[in-house]
């Protein structure tokens, strides 16, 4: 095992509506050749054809049923994994921090603006040694270590009420301060 304090199976989730080069599938392939066999990945977002070609020790999930499936697959996992080289602010880190799950991702676009030194880390794109050395932390620490962190930085931040509040109000300063 990556831990000497730990005999335990990992689980590692990856999520993304579509899963291509840009998303890290490709790295999620070679992270699955550099740790150990008991180590498990889920991916859920793939195509059939996707799912019928992964190696062994990546399970593939084409969709999810439903929102309490998703959440049990977040909740369920030690940490979660975002491999994406372009992205915008992905959701998938804000749903895995509110399952109290720890996000390791690459620093592309607003995915490390997501997650602080709480609740997960941020590596270079495409360095898979940082990858997997960033998985490792969170793995030998223990998710415990970071889940209430992580609920407590999505509810304070990414509540959806509260950041249509703030857009009102930054519409209504705005709207104030164009009148002559």
């Amino acid at each position: 095992p990556i831990c000497a304090k730990s005999d335990k199976q990992f689980k590692i989730l990856g999520v993304a509506a579509v899963w291509d080069k840009r998303k890290g599938l490709d790295d999620f392939l070679k992270l699955r050749e550099m740790l150990p066999k008991d180590y498990k990945i889920t991916l859920v977002g793939l195509t059939q054809k996707q799912v019928n070609v992964l190696p062994d020790g990546i399970t593939g999930i084409t969709r999810t049923t439903n929102v309490d499936e998703l959440i049990q697959l977040y909740s369920n996992a030690n940490v979660f994994v975002n491999p994406t080289y372009s992205d915008n602010f992905p959701t998938t880190n804000i749903e895995a921090l509110a399952c109290g799950t720890p996000v390791v991702t690459y620093r592309a676009g607003g995915s490390p603006e997501i997650i602080d030194q709480y609740t997960g880390l941020a590596v270079e794109r495409g360095d898979m040694s940082g990858l997997f050395d960033a998985i490792k932390t969170i793995l030998c620490n223990g998710k415990q270590m970071y889940s209430e962190a992580c609920r407590k930085r999505a509810v304070d931040n990414y509540n959806k009420e509260e950041r249509f509040r703030d857009y009102i109000e930054l519409y209504n300063e705005l709207v104030k301060t164009k009148r002559p």
